[in-house]
C-alpha cells in the first residue's frame, strides 16, 4: 500500500494476536526501548509509541494524520514510496509489526521477544543483557 497525495489520513488498526498481545512487550516499555529500538530504528520505534498511545483512547482503531505524524516525527510529509512516513511503515511490514489491512494498516499493540537473528545484530553487551532480561522474567519451576 502506497499513501497517496490525495488522502490525508491513514486507517490504523490493531493486528489482533492473542498471544503477543498477553505476552508481548508495549512499545514504551523499557524491553521495547532497550531492545528493540535497534533492530527498527528510532524513527520506527517513535511511530510505534505513537501509535500505542493512540491506541489507548481508540483501541479499535483510529485514523492517523499523515502530513501531521510525519512532521511530529520529524520526516518528510511527502507521500508515495520515497515518503517518511511510507517507508517508516514498510520497515514495519518488513520485520512483521505491521501488515497492510484492507483499509490501511494493521499494527501490533504489543511486541513478541526479538528473534534469534534479530538478537544477533545487537551490540554484544545488549546481547548479554537481554539473556539476563530473559531469565529473569521466566517464572520459577
Amino acid at each position: 500500500m502506497t499513501i497517496s497525495s490525495l488522502h490525508s489520513s491513514l486507517w490504523i488498526e490493531p493486528w489482533r494476536d492473542l498471544i503477543t498481545e498477553a505476552n508481548g512487550h508495549d512499545p514504551r516499555s523499557r524491553y521495547f526501548e532497550q531492545f528493540w529500538l535497534g533492530v527498527l530504528g528510532p524513527t520506527a520505534a517513535w511511530l510505534m509509541r505513537y501509535v500505542a498511545h493512540e491506541f489507548d483512547g481508540s483501541p479499535d482503531g483510529f485514523e492517523l494524520p499523515i502530513t501531521d505524524v510525519a512532521l511530529q516525527l520529524g520526516i518528510s510529509p511527502k507521500a508515495g514510496p520515497s515518503g517518511g512516513l511510507q517507508r517508516t511503515l514498510h520497515r514495519l511490514v518488513m520485520f512483521r509489526i505491521a501488515s497492510e489491512s484492507h483499509a490501511g494498516y494493521a499494527i501490533r499493540r504489543r511486541l513478541p521477544p526479538l528473534n534469534n537473528a534479530q538478537l544477533r545484530r545487537l551490540p554484544q553487551r545488549l546481547q548479554r543483557s537481554h539473556t539476563s532480561y530473559c531469565s529473569l522474567a521466566e517464572p520459577a519451576a
